[in-house]
């Protein structure tokens, strides 16, 4: 039985549609807990929707909301209730014998994300460190490189052989095979199978629509729900690689799927007396110049290749766009492709050399949303003749500093605040402009409402 603490943490009850009913942990724990049961299990088909993000392109234009903006896809896949269950366990799990072998490895420090021995850290510690390392090495070279579509890519084989690695070495146990338990959910997560949202909602109807019927799953059985695969057959995972993004497992596979690339580049670090970290798909390497005085530039580009080697060797593709090299004088950092002044881009801050500030798109996002919020809210004022415009408390929670105590994590501004103190705690040495770059949310939001906020900030 798992400890009462972990359950009320990670084992809450989500409250999605998908083709089994919500079920509480305390009702399946005997089943998910049992790996004579999970051996056996029939995992159902994931379910698969498209993420879109914007990334946002060009120099910034006075006028916000017309600012050059490039979508970005992901795909999502999210599991049945019992599923999910099955690989939060799982993750609780491997994530153990994770930290123990990466403790063992000694590559504990480097790999950043997913991880649940680092619970309250985030990208702002480990942007902040990083950063501060940087200044700290005075003179130095650094490399920040980037996965291309790593969880769509990853290669079975060698996620097969790291995973039987991690969990027997972790456990001292010379037999290097999966148990069958974990034979079926490694299978589950590499030879998946899916609908896609859109077809089952145009088939059963939409969450709204269903959730107003007392309906708390698309089909109103499992029965049901197999005669609907026998004439609509899933879409299945075929390739020799890939596995879903947005299950509670992935991200602890996609770490243990790194362990060799974070090994070579950990030996890289250690030779020059520098320093590496990866956070899920990005990572960075930072060689301090004195210890490569005698050979310069063309050792660091020797670097550069060695790891590009790593990286194909692993079957980890780098996005050409989103790796470069850069070279920090102690005042700017500069472009060693075209040697022109430039920025460190890393876990959502840039470093200039002097100051850190959030990544631009970050504050542009925070006030383009307001502002579409205001604009809503005053077309629905005109349209019903309202005295006040609607959509207030929202206005307030997410875009005043009234919303920086909204459970749990507060709003932009709560982020904007915790940045700005952390970094300057562990990069006292740099300018951090964080506060300073929604230093004026007040006066704007005001302008675009017409009326005065009553809230200090």
């Amino acid at each position: 039985m798992l400890d009462r603490e972990i359950v009320d943490k990670h084992f809450n009850i989500k409250g999605y549609l998908h083709f089994d009913r919500r079920v509480h942990f305390r009702n399946v724990e005997n089943y998910v807990t049992n790996p004579k049961k999970i051996m056996f299990h029939s995992f159902l088909p994931f379910l698969h929707y498209v993420d879109m993000s914007e990334k946002f392109t060009g120099k910034a234009n006075p006028k916000i909301e017309n600012r050059p903006i490039k979508e970005k896809k992901r795909k999502i896949m999210y599991a049945g209730h019992l599923d999910g269950y099955i690989y939060k366990y799982y993750s609780i799990l491997v994530n153990k014998d994770y930290d123990i072998w990466a403790s063992r490895h000694k590559i504990d420090n480097c790999s950043l994300a997913y991880r649940d021995n680092k619970p309250r850290q985030s990208n702002i510690d480990f942007s902040a460190e990083i950063i501060n390392k940087i200044v700290c090495f005075g003179n130095a070279y650094v490399l920040v490189g980037d996965f291309t579509d790593f969880f769509d890519r990853l290669d079975h084989r060698i996620l097969k052989n790291n995973l039987i690695d991690v969990l027997a070495d972790a456990k001292l146990m010379e037999n290097r095979k999966l148990s069958k338990d974990w034979y079926n959910v490694f299978r589950s997560v590499t030879k998946f199978g899916y609908y896609d949202k859109v077809e089952i909602n145009e088939i059963c109807g939409e969450d709204q629509e269903l959730w107003g019927n007392k309906q708390h799953r698309y089909f109103k059985s499992i029965n049901e729900l197999r005669k609907y695969q026998k004439e609509h057959k899933a879409q299945y995972n075929k390739n020799s690689f890939g596995i879903p993004q947005g299950t509670a497992i992935s991200g602890v596979l996609a770490n243990i799927y790194s362990v060799n690339f974070d090994l070579e580049l950990m030996k890289i670090a250690n030779q020059y007396g520098g320093v590496y970290n990866r956070y899920s798909d990005d990572f960075i390497l930072v060689i301090p110049k004195a210890q490569i005085v005698n050979m310069g530039l063309s050792e660091f580009n020797e670097i550069e290749s060695e790891v590009r080697r790593i990286a194909k060797e692993n079957k980890i593709i780098l996005q050409e766009k989103k790796t470069a090299k850069y070279e920090y004088d102690g005042s700017k950092i500069v472009n060693l492709e075209n040697q022109e002044d430039s920025r460190v881009d890393y876990l959502g801050f840039v470093f200039d050399g002097k100051s850190v500030r959030m990544r631009g798109k970050s504050p542009y996002k925070f006030y383009r949303n307001a502002y579409d919020l205001v604009r809503r809210g005053n077309r629905i004022k005109r349209k019903k003749n309202l005295k006040k415009i609607p959509y207030r408390k929202q206005l307030y929670l997410l875009y005043t500093d009234l919303g920086t105590e909204l459970k749990p994590y507060g709003n932009f501004i709560s982020y904007a605040k915790r940045s700005q103190e952390k970094f300057d705690e562990l990069s006292p040495k740099t300018k951090n402009l964080m506060m300073r770059q929604i230093k004026n949310r007040k006066r704007k939001i005001e302008k675009r409402l017409g009326i005065k906020l009553h809230v200090k900030i």
